[in-house]
């Protein structure tokens, strides 16, 4: 056996591979920063102005290295690549941390789902919720993919639910401290 078919054959026992296709120039494979890490960062590849009018909805590519996010505004970041993700998961776009503290950027519809059956280019919804303009750039880490196992659930109706230390308590019920 090849040293490279050894290499495949121990990757495959010890981790899931996921088919991963690269659709723009210089993507790079999203990877866990480091050993342990729940999400792996992905980065913008690419912009789309969101057109949201009465009789046009769509997205359109902006031909740019760069994009200055204003306040409150919300912008498509293609990821570059797509993938098929094994039957029984899902991935999960969430927001990076740093970003989200120091800029006020977050994934709009977060945690965005990309569901297994999905071969679309993967994209990130970005919004800037800070009062200040935000410049990204393709390349940028722009949010963390998290693998996540899909369970198999249905709602049953009933007339009434255990009980629970909350009870029907709302929003707020359990207090600050």
């Amino acid at each position: 056996m090849t040293t490279m078919k050894k290499q495949i054959k121990k990757i495959k026992k010890d981790k899931m591979l996921i088919p991963f296709k690269a659709l723009r120039e210089g993507v790079i494979t999203p990877k866990p920063s480091k050993k342990g890490d729940a999400g792996a960062d992905a980065r913008i590849m690419g912009f789309k102005k969101i057109i949201n009018e009465e009789n046009r909805r769509e997205l359109e590519d902006i031909d740019s290295e760069s994009f200055i996010l204003k306040p409150l505004e919300r912008i498509g970041c293609p990821l570059g690549f797509s993938t098929a993700i094994p039957e029984g998961y899902y991935f999960k776009v969430v927001p990076r941390s740093g970003l989200a503290l120091w800029d006020g950027l977050s994934i709009v519809n977060s945690p965005g789902t990309i569901d297994t059956g999905y071969r679309n280019e993967w994209m990130a919804i970005v919004v800037n919720l800070s009062n200040k303009e935000v410049i990204l750039k393709k390349g940028d880490r722009i949010c963390q993919i998290i693998l996540s196992k899909l369970h198999d659930y249905e709602f049953i109706e009933t007339d009434e639910l255990p009980d629970s230390e909350r009870g029907l308590g709302g929003f707020g019920s359990t207090g600050k401290e």
